[in-house]
């Protein structure tokens, strides 16, 4: 329960990159107890305000507060040892470490002068036993080897190990399965009711903001913009506010008219599929829905020659493929935008340039060396047809948002014309304005004939974007909906 006692506080905060103001004044405030949810577009200056906070970025001008004293941290562990702790949304763990190593770096048990493995690993367990987020984590497993989900369970176990006053948690879901967010959400209830833990929660998952958070503080172009108590949560009140300017309907219409079938998978079978029927039309949005570990991505990779298929077949414009391989598909101009963009779509040290040609060098290596002009022609094009923010073409991918990140992959494969455009959850860590911009982008590509394949992990953004449903069980089919059978119901009645 939260009272009116300040705890972690920022005052007139200003911090600029490149030229760039991130965080313009910023003044805010977190008291003991209270649960505060951060909520605005990529780039509004969230991620940036809580590393002020903790020292991971000098300010430019401002000042931090911490139990009603003046601090300057240095850098995050400073204030870690202090009582804050931030969990990242992209961890930063040693590769060669396991998840037990890295949860323990810097603290390590010893014995007789050398690391005690044993009661590190130990250690851990019991960790993970207090905090079981997933009960079956490998904490043996070694960092380089791990999913993005185990990754930021690893680091939340690590801030957790400190027992810290104050939790900032950044996008701490986006790379959980399910499962392991209500856990999460679940130990954050417990941790604020028992212990009086403080929180900050950032995150673009509205129902998991409304369902955890005490307050609601929208963040827009850099500026804190107002304060939404509990009893007054309303989710057309916060986009609102989110992105200044009212939303008649957050979705595009649905499609008018269907054309012929563009891609038909007839009896698809592998290790983690059975007899899989699907085909997508021009001018439609093909959802596919299920719980986690259902067979969705194994589905969509399958179909782009990502996966081995041990039986079934692939037709795209009436004509069978002999075979399925990546390379038949991209010249069919049938495009997959992956569900890690960090491991399968981007190269994060890359530049925006260098990212969004990569896929084109065929036509930008007429001879031995890149054509510069068609190069920056390329780019400039896809910068400002997806509305891409970046100080410009050579700023390197890291340092760009997880929204504009995602528009540069997205970019990349629409420079040439698209025939069916797959997409596997393209809208996880992505802020509701670029959601709704990348819903407008692909109801765009239906209306010129194309055809989409989207999989989602928000049954809500199913319901209010696609045109025909397949649900999906045990790797399995469960059922196709049409038009007004799409309602959360009948989605829910089959993937359970």
């Amino acid at each position: 329960m939260s009272n009116n006692n300040p705890i972690l506080k920022g005052e007139s905060l200003y911090k600029r990159f490149e030229g760039v103001l991130a965080v313009n004044g910023i003044c805010s405030t977190l008291y003991e107890g209270d649960i505060l949810g951060l909520i605005g577009e990529n780039g509004a200056g969230k991620s940036t305000y809580v590393r002020l906070l903790v020292g991971e970025h000098i300010k430019d001008s401002g000042k931090v507060f911490y139990c009603n004293r003046e601090v300057n941290w240095m850098d995050t562990y400073e204030a870690l040892i202090d009582g804050v702790g931030l969990i990242h949304q992209k961890p930063t763990l040693v590769p060669e470490l396991t998840a037990a190593e890295n949860i323990f770096l810097g603290k390590e048990f010893t014995a007789k002068g050398l690391v005690d493995d044993s009661k590190v690993l130990k250690k851990a367990e019991e960790l993970l036993i207090k905090y079981p987020i997933n009960p079956s984590f490998d904490l043996k497993l070694i960092a380089r080897e791990m999913s993005a989900g185990q990754r930021e369970i690893t680091e939340i176990l690590k801030v957790l190990s400190f027992n810290p006053k104050v939790l900032i948690l950044d996008e701490p879901t986006a790379s959980l399965t399910e499962d392991e967010s209500k856990k999460l959400i679940s130990i954050i209830k417990k941790l604020n009711k028992e212990d009086g833990l403080s929180v900050i929660f950032i995150s673009h998952r509205m129902e998991e903001v409304f369902n955890l958070c005490t307050r609601i503080e929208v963040f827009r172009n850099a500026k804190s913009v107002g304060i939404v108590k509990k009893e007054d949560f309303d989710r057309n009140k916060i986009i609102h506010m989110i992105i200044n300017r009212d939303l008649s309907e957050f979705y595009p219409e649905k499609a008018v008219t269907i054309g012929k079938c563009l891609l038909e998978a007839k009896g698809l079978c592998s290790e983690d599929l059975k007899d899989i029927n699907i085909r997508v039309n021009a001018g439609e949005i093909v959802g596919i829905y299920g719980l986690s570990g259902a067979g969705m991505t194994e589905i969509v990779e399958s179909i782009f020659g990502l996966r081995k298929i041990d039986k079934g077949t692939l037709h795209i414009n009436g004509q069978e493929l002999k075979s399925i391989k990546v390379s038949q598909l991209i010249n069919k101009n049938v495009f997959l935008i992956p569900e890690d963009r960090d491991i399968k779509g981007l190269f994060t040290k890359f530049t925006v340039r260098e990212n969004m040609t990569i896929s084109h060098l065929d036509y930008l290596l007429p001879g031995f060396l890149i054509n510069k002009w068609k190069e920056k022609s390329i780019v400039k094009r896809g910068i400002k047809d997806f509305g891409v923010v970046c100080a410009d073409i050579n700023q390197e991918m890291h340092s760009l948002s997880g929204g504009n990140q995602q528009k540069v992959v997205i970019a990349k494969w629409l420079f040439k014309d698209c025939n069916v455009l797959i997409l596997d959850d393209p809208t996880v860590g992505v802020d509701i304005g670029t959601k709704r911009e990348i819903y407008l982008m692909l109801r765009k590509l239906t209306n010129k004939g194309k055809g989409v394949i989207m999989v989602s992990s928000e049954i809500l953004e199913i319901i209010g974007l696609a045109d025909r449903v397949y649900t999906m069980r045990e790797g399995s089919i469960s059922s196709e909906l049409c038009v007004n059978e799409i309602n959360q119901k009948n989605i829910l009645e089959n993937v359970l």
